[in-house]
């Protein structure tokens, strides 16, 4: 038995050996590879154990707001509730299909059809009204939920809209500020961190991981005044309404420095509701469409006259009764006159007096300053869609181009167009670009973008705007813009009628006109330049009836709520000072 036991036990000595050999060997791999991964595999490791606790998420910020130049909303964001079911916690499928049919006024078999979606998250239905929201939260069905995302909500409804615009459903900007200003308004993303629980469930926000963008859209601030955006548009509903026109426009301008005040197109719409209507009725066609001014555009003509000391404010004019020959054509005026002035040719828009003038200057002489005063091309204006209008090139012009230019046909302008042209008048001969944002701040308060205010070019002296002023000032006083007076305030302006083109003849109509007055005011220290147009009034169609007294209407409500008083007095009012309508010395030097 001990020899047995001698012959056993180098045996069990070797395995003994073998074995201990395969352990250390083992322990050697394990230890080789916990270095390894320890050492040279640390970052991956510590990565992988992150990403086990940790996700990171792309988070778009909440869109901007945009408000008037006093700070009032008229674009922001409100949390709105949809309804989701998770399919996977769904119970009894038919009998929720039936519980949320009556409440949410779907067909039962649409929910069920629903229902049976390979996604494990659906949507049922979005932007329900909050007291649906509560009832069905008050419903308690597993795996039905309620959740609340940011909605655009323009709080004013109507007021502003064609400059406002909308952003659709996936809160992208689709029309007005809301598209031009799209990368602005919508910010930058945002890189969030979560902290995840063992099954996987989010638990806690870690903020922003390698971004520094803000957590919101960047606030844009208009030129737009709410109060003189709701005289606007009250006064233009009222004059479409009782003049049986077809649709109209007022624009509002600080000549001085070229910021909108009132943009009012009628008709108008409410943004909330943009998916009812089609883009006919939200087409901002104050910028987009251009028109034949008709007589407005002899303030150019006259501009250009004296600018080139061709006239003087009383210089005679023969009016041959009324009627002149040009190109084989006779050209008639309202009523007959024999010699007139300068100044009453303009004041009672003489055809025959200003056509002669447009003769004395030539071709090139009216051209040129038709395209110094920014007919021809786009304003600059920050919205989407402008139009230089139609002024053709001197090859182009017929043997009665210079007479048609005369009295504003065979030109089409856009109405930002002509009431800028009327600044240059009001502000002492400077062209502006109009705009109707002030200014860009990021979620900090901080200023990334304001608007220019340097003027484009000078198309004609101080001296000249000065004369030219008190010669407008007379169209007011006496002439064809009589019903655009106010009582305690100097006006000046220029009436306009223009004929539009029959569609089917491709000739003038007899009937269909469009009715204008553009003009600025106080005279001696103008705050106001504004352009009113209205189109096809079946009452009243001429611009000194239809469009001159909604001009004065609009005024005398205005002037008082920017501190301007009657006989010349100012009041200084906040409101005022800061509505970023510096002095022309500020603006031109």
């Amino acid at each position: 038995m001990s020899a047995n036991t001698q012959d056993i036990h180098p045996i069990c000595k070797m395995r003994s050996g073998i074995v201990c050999l395969c352990l250390l060997f083992g322990f050697g791999l394990i230890g080789c590879r916990l270095f390894y991964l320890q050492v040279f595999q640390s970052d991956a490791g510590a990565h992988q154990v992150q990403q086990q606790h940790q996700r990171t998420l792309v988070v778009q910020p909440d869109r901007g707001v945009i408000v008037d130049r006093q700070g009032h909303p008229l674009a922001m964001n409100v949390d709105v509730p949809s309804v989701y079911v998770n399919l996977g916690s769904l119970k009894d499928p038919k009998q929720t299909a039936r519980a949320l049919a009556p409440v949410l006024d779907m067909p039962v078999t649409q929910l069920r059809q629903m229902f049976q979606q390979s996604q494990s998250r659906v949507r049922i239905k979005r932007q329900i009204p909050e007291d649906i929201a509560k009832r069905v939260e008050a419903m308690a069905i597993p795996g039905v939920e309620v959740t609340r995302s940011p909605h655009r909500f323009y709080p004013k409804g109507e007021l502003g809209s064609h400059i406002v615009g909308f952003a659709g459903d996936d809160n992208q900007g689709l029309e007005g500020i809301e598209f031009h200003y799209e990368s602005y308004l919508r910010g930058e993303k945002n890189l969030v961190q979560y902290q995840r629980d063992a099954k996987g469930g989010m638990i806690s926000s870690l903020g922003n991981h390698g971004s520094t963008s803000p957590l919101t859209g960047y606030h844009v601030t208009l030129t737009i005044d709410e109060v003189i955006q709701f005289i606007a548009e009250d006064e233009l509903a009222k004059a479409v309404r009782q003049s049986g026109a077809k649709s109209g426009t007022i624009l509002i301008m600080d000549p001085m420095t070229g910021a909108i005040l009132a943009w009012a197109l009628y008709p108008t719409f409410d943004p909330n509701h943009f998916r009812k209507l089609s883009a006919k009725d939200w087409r901002n066609w104050a910028v987009t469409d251009p028109y034949e001014p008709g007589s407005t555009l002899k303030m150019v003509v006259a501009a250009a006259a004296l600018e080139e000391g061709i006239m003087e404010p009383d210089t005679l004019i023969y009016g041959g009764d009324g009627q002149m020959s040009v190109a084989g054509t006779i050209v008639h005026d309202h009523a007959k006159s024999s010699w007139m002035t300068f100044t009453e040719a303009v004041a009672h828009s003489s055809n025959v007096g200003v056509i002669k003038v447009a003769v004395e200057l030539g071709p090139a002489r009216m051209l040129q300053y038709l395209k110094a005063f920014g007919f021809g091309e786009k304003t600059g204006i920050d919205l989407s869609g402008e139009s230089s209008g139609i002024l053709r090139e001197l090859n182009e012009w017929s043997g009665r181009s210079l007479s048609s230019l005369a009295m504003g046909q065979e030109i089409a302008v856009t109405p930002i167009q002509m009431v800028t042209a009327m600044s240059v008048v009001a502000n002492g001969g400077w062209l502006m670009t109009p705009h109707v944002v002030s200014s860009v701040m990021d979620g900090h308060g901080q200023s990334i973008l304001t608007t220019d205010l340097e003027p484009r070019r000078r198309p004609i002296s101080a001296q000249t705007a000065t004369r030219l002023s008190r010669i407008l000032e007379t169209v007011v006083e006496s002439g064809t813009g009589k019903q655009a007076k106010l009582v305690g305030y100097r006006a000046a302006g220029k009436t306009g009628t223009s004929q539009k083109v029959d569609p089917q003849s491709g000739t003038y109509s007899s009937s269909n006109v469009i009715a204008s007055f553009v003009g600025f005011v106080p005279v001696e220290q103008p705050r106001l330049a504004m352009l009113v147009v209205i189109d096809e009034p079946e009452v009243g169609p001429w611009g000194g009836e239809a469009a001159a007294p909604v001009f004065g209407s609009v005024a005398k409500r205005v002037l008082p709520h920017l501190g301007i008083l009657p006989g010349g007095a100012q009041l200084i009012q906040a409101a005022f000072s800061s509505s970023q309508s510096p002095s022309l010395q500020t603006v031109v030097q």
